[in-house]
């Protein structure tokens, strides 16, 4: 079975309290975008996870969501799992979650194993934060540690530049720096309503990201990043979840490939992706 596993992103991401056990009370807005990872899962002699085209730590979310179906439907079968990334790593795309949730949806359809959304999300939400979202893998408002998941009732899709730097930002580390900074504040209301009502001009002037200013302090070349495209014509850039990939945006198609093209000459990671699948 060959299943595809979408990368999400952030349209706005606030924090609104810190729980009991350390973790983070968030409020958000994502949703799945064109951008995916391959994954080929069959049933094997022993379980083994391989990527194809780059290193991932040998205790990953995909060996962790194997070990737990395996565990909770008492499963006898064994698995060989070969990821093709095209998601890069710390970029605020959930790369892992996205294929963690998708190997828990092939393993239950191959073991014809039925069960609930709301299941699906329990599964999910023990392997990581982003998990959950990359199983309903719609537009949705998203909060807690990120398990309480309201779909939107939209079908929008809109374009967008996302352009990757070399660097990396531990989500660790910026929520650490988060608690020295003097947090802004998103209107997740707003941003909200623009996505529902398909209102690009509000969409653009609402969306907001808590842990960006913590992020260009952590890496400067985010600052330099926002200059470029904007220079090149997009009407607001953004950083999607702790980052480090960048999001410009337009409607204007002949701007969106001319700004792919001159940022390409920078920078590896670069392409236009549509924002809502």
């Amino acid at each position: 079975m060959i299943v595809r596993a979408y990368a999400k992103v952030n349209c706005a991401l606030d924090i609104v309290g810190v729980f009991e056990n350390g973790y983070h009370d968030l409020d958000m807005i994502m949703a799945p975008i064109s951008l995916y990872d391959e994954i080929e899962i069959s049933e094997s002699e022993k379980d083994e996870v391989i990527c194809l085209n780059e290193d991932i730590p040998k205790r990953n979310t995909v060996s962790s969501m194997v070990d737990l179906l395996k565990k909770t439907y008492s499963i006898d079968s064994h698995y060989r799992i070969v990821i093709h990334k095209n998601i890069p790593q710390m970029s605020g795309m959930a790369g892992g979650s996205a294929d963690g949730a998708a190997v828990l949806k092939a393993i239950l359809e191959m073991e014809k194993i039925s069960i609930s959304l709301e299941e699906k999300i329990n599964l999910a939400k023990q392997i990581g934060a982003d998990v959950p979202f990359c199983v309903v893998n719609q537009w949705a408002r998203v909060k807690g540690i990120g398990e309480k998941i309201t779909v939107l009732d939209t079908d929008w899709k809109i374009p967008c530049l996302i352009l990757k730097p070399d660097c990396g930002i531990s989500t660790p580390v910026a929520f650490k720096n988060w608690h020295e900074s003097r947090p802004i504040q998103v209107d997740v209301d707003a941003i909200c309503e623009s996505v529902v009502h398909k209102d690009y001009d509000a969409f653009i002037r609402s969306i907001n990201n808590t842990l960006e200013p913590v992020a260009r302090k952590m890496e400067p070349i985010l600052n330099t990043i926002e200059e470029e495209m904007m220079n090149l014509g997009m009407d607001r850039v953004m950083m999607s979840g702790s980052g480090s990939s960048m999001m410009g945006f337009s409607m204007n198609m002949d701007i969106m490939n001319h700004a792919k093209k001159e940022m390409e000459k920078k920078y590896n990671f670069v392409k236009i992706v549509t924002i809502g699948g």
